[in-house]
């Protein structure tokens, strides 16, 4: 019986295995553009990754704005501050604010992505964060009393907008609450005849100043681990 030969050539099995000259030869043409298409799939995976997260953490922003509103409203009513209307009109303004980022929030946990992308989905609750603050920042004007303690106006112009912060993580939704709500509550600061007024305003700016640096450095330096 006769044997073929595998190797009619002389080859070895080795060179059979691996021809280097059948390989592609990468230009300097096809690397660059490969190589900045690798880098927009990067972005564009953090970008979703900063999304879902701070779709992820909008119930604990709302449940925290509810746990503060509470209290600050009690301690301005028995400051002689708020009456029954201003607290009820203060109240649902703020209320409509949180149900509006639940809905969000329960719609993106069921969501289809055909229905709502991630992206719409975040730059919707970035609005109503926005809706957020400018109700929490126009309660200073509605149920703060005439001279309120200087420890009211802080808890009130720094604490809220420190929790959402320390909550979301992300630049963009805490610029969209802490805006308007800490430039309203400067605003009432200097406008009204408040004998601590000028230092709760120079007091909210200092903290917000700082801390806003903080944390867009803190998210420009992020990179999330991507599984």
């Amino acid at each position: 019986m006769a044997l073929i030969d595998p190797n009619p050539n002389g080859q070895s099995e080795s060179h059979l295995a691996f021809d280097s000259a059948r390989l592609p030869k990468l230009s300097r043409d096809s690397f660059f553009p490969a190589l900045a298409r690798l880098a927009e799939l990067h972005d564009e995976a953090c970008q979703t990754w900063r999304q879902s997260q701070l779709l992820d953490r909008s119930p604990q922003a709302s449940l925290a704005l509810m746990l503060l509103g509470g209290p600050i409203l009690l301690e301005a009513s028995l400051e002689g501050g708020a009456l029954l209307r201003e607290a009820f009109v203060w109240s649902l303004w703020l209320l409509t604010g949180i149900l509006a980022m639940t809905v969000v929030y329960i719609r993106n946990f069921a969501r289809h992505p055909a229905l709502q992308p991630l992206e719409s989905a975040a730059g919707e609750l970035n609005k109503f964060l926005l809706y957020t603050g400018l109700a929490w920042g126009l309660g200073t004007f509605l149920i703060m009393p005439d001279q309120p303690s200087l420890g009211l106006i802080l808890s009130f112009g720094i604490v809220p907008g420190w929790a959402i912060t320390l909550i979301l993580k992300n630049d963009r939704a805490a610029l969209a609450f802490n805006a308007p709500a800490a430039l309203l509550t400067v605003s009432a600061c200097v406008l009204k005849p408040w004998s601590h007024g000028l230092l709760a305003a120079s007091l909210i700016v200092l903290a917000w100043l700082p801390g806003a640096f903080m944390l867009h450095r803190a998210n420009r330096k992020r990179v999330p681990a991507l599984r």
